[in-house]
């Protein structure tokens, strides 16, 4: 149950800067009798013994890779407790996380970005593949990934926090389109100001890259009614791009309207 509930805290727009603590182990289960236990028909089984490889011993990549494959699970429980287990093993879970990040399953990644970030400062090896997170087309991994990179390396003093309007304006002023479109879609509307937010999305409705042009429509989406007006008075801009943009921008927001 702790696993679980931390690794929801983490999903959510507060993510938990706190790592649990340890589960308490009491009994003495052999290793083998744990690693063949995450296969049982029981929910609370496969959890529990998710949890308890999470304790010290012998075998460590044996123990990460069989709660790598249960990041998988069908029980949201037992894939949360798994990713807890991996974020206490440190770099060497780092290998299985990484190439959990590149799982089709929006779940398994998010699980995965936060194990990473539970780890902490000593996964150097895999900030590069967390700040890509930032980009991943699911809003749950994006989210994740912002506190993730927090965990992982500290912003500077004097740097804006991720997901925050003025990271949004030096994002979207980058040349690279990567970077832009990076900066789009790690925005969260919770960590800045929208009044000033929405005309820098709604400039972006004309930025050259397609991707960046979607990915800022889907958050003034996702801003809901507050950027109707500005993609109403979007509709007389000179730049074609925008003038389309923002017009089916409004369409989709007259769909997700309640």
């Amino acid at each position: 149950m702790l696993a679980t509930l931390a690794v929801a805290g983490a999903c959510s727009q507060q993510p938990p800067v706190h790592k649990p603590a340890p589960p308490e182990v009491t009994d003495s289960v052999p290793l083998d009798t744990l690693l063949a236990r995450l296969r049982a028909p029981s929910v609370e089984v496969r959890m529990t013994a998710a949890i308890a490889l999470s304790r010290p011993g012998a075998r460590i990549e044996d123990r990460v890779h069989a709660l790598g494959a249960t990041l998988g699970d069908t029980s949201k429980r037992v894939a949360s407790a798994a990713a807890w287990s991996l974020g206490q093993f440190g770099a060497a879970s780092v290998p299985t996380l990484l190439q959990a990040l590149t799982d089709r399953h929006a779940a398994v990644r998010v699980l995965a970005v936060y194990a990473l970030g539970a780890v902490g400062p000593s996964t150097s090896p895999a900030d590069h593949a967390v700040h890509a997170a930032l980009a991943d087309p699911d809003q749950s991994v994006r989210e994740m990934a912002t506190w993730a990179v927090q965990q992982i390396s500290p912003r500077g003093e004097g740097v804006p926090p991720l997901g925050s309007t003025e990271d949004l304006a030096v994002g979207l002023a980058a040349k690279d389109p990567a970077a832009r479109l990076s900066a789009a879609r790690r925005y969260q509307p919770y960590a800045g100001d929208s009044r000033k937010s929405i005309p820098l999305l709604v400039r972006a409705l004309g930025d050259p890259d397609p991707r960046v042009r979607q990915a800022a429509s889907d958050a003034l989406v996702m801003l809901g009614t507050t950027a109707r007006d500005a993609l109403v008075a979007a509709l007389a801009d000179s730049n074609p791009a925008v003038r389309r943009e923002a017009s089916v921008a409004l369409v989709r927001l007259g769909r997700t309207a309640p």
